[in-house]
């Protein structure tokens, strides 16, 4: 579905990605892993085209998307969710969700229908669909954002750190929901620092340094790679 071909990233003369290579297929889940500052966040704006790659091609279901501006790969099926919660915090629940679907045309046709599926999915969103979402904490603001994604009708959902600044029960309420849409056959790229909780969740797993992959495998293998476990599980 998906396949990112030698993608440099630069902003100005500072160059952030450095040849980078990977592929998602349909109904995968894969991750991006590293610390803050590898890389992760700039290779997602670079698939939506939110920054410009400086080389490299991005190929996603035959088409390629070099230039192409970032509403186009939206209208395309390419939905990112921004990490850190960011939400409409004045309209409610129901808004921030209808935001969603506003910008796509097939999504918003077919908005009370994924309206349904998603009040299925987020009971918690629901019970609060009249409320307005800044009074929502922390987790429920996160769950918001991905179900404001899923609002889209993606065809591929990147998820940018979904664990940053939550509690470890928030955390695992938040994983068992994207495991949730894992099973669904959404297909998902996510980012995240916390690498145990990734690697559960994705069945394949590249890590960043700098800007670089150095390593990448299916999931299994990495919770058992010396260098992950060192460098990433305090192992």
């Amino acid at each position: 579905m998906l396949k990112v071909q030698n993608v440099d990233v630069a902003y100005g003369v500072i160059q952030v990605i450095h040849g980078v290579d990977f592929w998602v297929d349909e109904g995968e889940c894969v991750a991006l892993l590293g610390s803050n500052g590898a890389g992760k966040t700039s290779i997602l704006k670079a698939i939506s085209g939110v920054v410009p790659l400086k080389g490299g091609h991005i190929q996603f279901q035959g088409n390629v998307f070099d230039g192409q501006p970032s509403s186009e790969r939206y209208e395309n099926g390419i939905v990112q969710v921004a990490e850190g919660g960011k939400i409409f915090p004045h309209m409610t629940v129901r808004e921030n969700l209808l935001m969603g679907a506003s910008c796509r045309d097939k999504a918003w046709k077919k908005r009370q229908v994924t309206l349904n599926w998603i009040y299925e999915i987020f009971p918690r969103l629901n019970e609060r669909l009249n409320q307005e979402s800044r009074f929502l904490s922390g987790g429920e603001r996160q769950l918001l954002v991905v179900a404001r994604g899923l609002m889209a009708l993606p065809k591929l959902l990147m998820i940018d750190e979904p664990s940053l600044g939550l509690s470890p029960k928030i955390l695992l309420e938040i994983y068992a929901t994207l495991a949730m849409l894992r099973d669904e056959g959404v297909t998902i790229l996510l980012s995240e620092q916390n690498v145990a909780q990734a690697l559960k969740l994705a069945s394949r797993g590249y890590v960043l340094e700098n800007g670089r992959i150095v390593l990448d495998g299916l999931s299994e293998n990495l919770l058992e790679n010396d260098f992950v476990k060192r460098a990433y599980l305090g192992l």
